[in-house]
């Protein structure tokens, strides 16, 4: 017999004997346990006993559920039981009553557009003039009335109204005209600027009137949306109106120093509830409008 096949022969002859000796030294203990676990089942058990307790049948009936009665003025706080109220955490950590899925909604549906606030331009235009420089016949055109209309030094201007052939004194009176040569840097070119004041009795001041930019006042500012179908629409003040197809629009109030303004938007269909916004350049946002009880 070779070396290493004795090897083998040793070691499977050592692991015979150690299955042997387990199973013989192994299953007294297994009996042991069974019959331990037999003689505790065996046993009394002591203690309260539990008995079987006969319960009555469930009589289920339907009943009517109160009507849902809002807790607040505005109508919007519900409390139920199994019926807990809506409640929405906006971008400032407050809680509210109202979807801003639906607010976002009736944003979009405003379709007033914020443009932005600007001085107000003087209507009235430089158009020509005629004679001498020293005592000129002066054109002049009203954008906002589209009226021409021509003038002289330290006149009142007066007018025929066009539907009546009337005499119509238009509150304004050219105060002086003088015209300034401006030549271009390389001196081949040049051009007259005219500069004309003129006495506005609505504004109680004068006014410069220039021929080559327009005049634009100061002291009065407007601000500017846009309306559905494109139109420019000027507000000086609250109150300011624009009818729209189905609705209008009223300015509720402005502040020109915020560059914000709040406007409602009525339908002329009573059933429909009046939208207020507020607008400015950051957007359009809903203005919470308390109902007054009646």
């Amino acid at each position: 017999m070779k070396h290493y096949d004795k090897i083998f022969f040793l070691v499977a002859l050592v692991a015979l004997c150690a299955g042997v000796f387990i199973f013989f030294h192994g299953k007294p203990a297994a009996e042991r346990v069974e019959q331990s676990v037999n003689e505790a089942l065996a046993k009394k058990a002591v203690g309260i006993q539990w008995k079987e307790v006969k319960m009555p049948k469930p009589n289920f009936s339907t009943i009517e559920w109160p009507e849902i009665v809002a807790q607040d003025d505005e109508g919007k706080w519900f409390f139920q039981v199994f019926t807990p109220p809506q409640i929405w955490v906006d971008n400032d950590g407050e809680f509210i009553t109202e979807s801003p899925y639906i607010k976002e909604v009736a944003r979009q549906a405003f379709a007033l557009k914020f443009k932005g606030v600007s001085n107000e331009p003087y209507p009235i235009r430089y158009i020509g003039r005629l004679g001498d420089v020293k005592n000129p016949t002066i054109s002049l055109y009203n954008e906002k009335t589209k009226m021409y209309f021509n003038g002289r030094l330290n006149e009142e201007i007066v007018v025929l109204e066009p539907s009546t052939g009337k005499e119509l004194n238009l509150g304004l009176t050219i105060k002086s005209f003088d015209t300034e040569r401006v030549d271009s840097k390389d001196m081949t070119l040049s051009k007259v600027k005219v500069r004309v004041k003129l006495f506005d009795k609505q504004l109680g001041r004068d006014i410069m009137i220039y021929s080559d930019k327009p005049t634009i006042l100061e002291d009065q500012r407007r601000m500017t949306f846009i309306l559905p179908g494109g139109t420019e629409w000027h507000v000086k003040k609250a109150g300011d109106e624009a009818k729209i197809d189905k609705g209008k629009y009223i300015v509720e109030s402005i502040d020109f120093d915020k560059q914000s303004a709040v406007v409602s938007l009525i339908p002329d269909d009573k059933s429909l509830d009046v939208q207020t916004m507020n607008m400015s350049a950051a957007g359009v946002v809903p203005v919470e409008v308390k109902k007054v009880k009646k």
